[in-house]
């Protein structure tokens, strides 16, 4: 798989997770006050070294949603493999919104 698809795998996962995220505020991406912390692991050879520009399709999409609320923190590591053979898996930490 190329940079370039890996990048757009990375989308698509932070996409998937922005769905979860849907679900969880019952439609309401209002209610996320910060997306917090983003893990990114991508499956790649052991001479990969350009792990940061695959995750950053999932940054990006994730400040193309949120906006400011969307930077975060996070860390990218490639791995070896991963669950179903996927070019790429995202973990999120966001915080919500007070309900006071």
């Amino acid at each position: 798989m190329s940079k370039e698809d890996a990048y757009e795998a990375a989308k698509l996962a932070a996409l998937n997770v922005v769905s979860q995220l849907s679900l969880a505020t019952q439609g309401d991406l209002s209610e996320i006050a910060q997306i917090v912390k983003v893990s990114g692991f991508v499956n790649c050879a052991s001479d990969f070294t350009d792990i940061p520009a695959v995750i950053n399709g999932a940054s990006d999409l994730f400040v193309a949603v949120f906006g400011e609320r969307g930077s975060h923190a996070r860390f990218a590591i490639g791995v070896a493999s991963l669950p179903r053979g996927v070019p790429v898996e995202i973990e999120l930490i966001a915080r919500l919104r007070d309900e006071g």
